[in-house]
């Protein structure tokens, strides 16, 4: 039998729910649909992550890299850029701890589930946007939108949400 644990407070499930922000600012992923295929953010313009292990890292969908990638163990990425949409590995989600993703385009940005469940992020104001940050609650991926002053480099980002790159790993020869 397994130990009583602290549930997570209720949120609404991404089916119901059309726009992210403020009127809605947060959904919770189910652990089946939380581990299956991809996550898929159109129109982030950037991403970091934070692994289970520590590891620490961010890129660009221009493919600019700045601290470490967090690699699978099937030595894919655990989160990364393909054909400009930044992608998240369901199936090793228990890697991730956290990950922001981050707009500055006008496009909006849209997450969806493998199962094709689409949200939108509100876009903000013109002193506010808002960014998606992803967590990982026993499991489950909890999508929320986070308000942010409209910063002029995503280190400011970064720094307000406690990521410190990880060092880069130096290759043996």
């Amino acid at each position: 039998m397994r130990p009583h644990s602290l549930q997570p407070f209720a949120a609404p499930d991404p089916r119901d729910v059309r726009v992210l922000g403020p009127d809605e600012p947060v959904v919770r992923v189910d652990r089946r649909r939380s581990a299956v295929g991809v996550l898929t953010v159109t129109n982030a313009t950037s991403t970091a992550w934070e692994s289970t292990d520590w590891v620490v890292g961010a890129c660009t969908a221009q493919g600019q890299q700045a601290g470490r990638e967090a690699a699978t163990s099937g030595n894919r990425p655990l989160v990364g850029y393909h054909d400009g949409h930044a992608l998240v590995a369901l199936r090793h989600v228990r890697q991730l701890r956290r990950a922001l993703f981050m707009p500055r385009d006008p496009a909006p940005v849209v997450v969806t589930l493998q199962d094709g469940t689409a949200l939108t992020l509100d876009a903000g104001d013109p002193e506010t946007m808002h960014l998606l940050a992803v967590t990982v609650v026993d499991g489950m991926l909890e999508l929320r939108a986070e308000p942010f002053p409209r910063a002029s480099h995503d280190g400011d980002v970064l720094a307000a949400f406690g990521f410190t790159l990880s060092p880069p790993t130096i290759g043996r020869s």
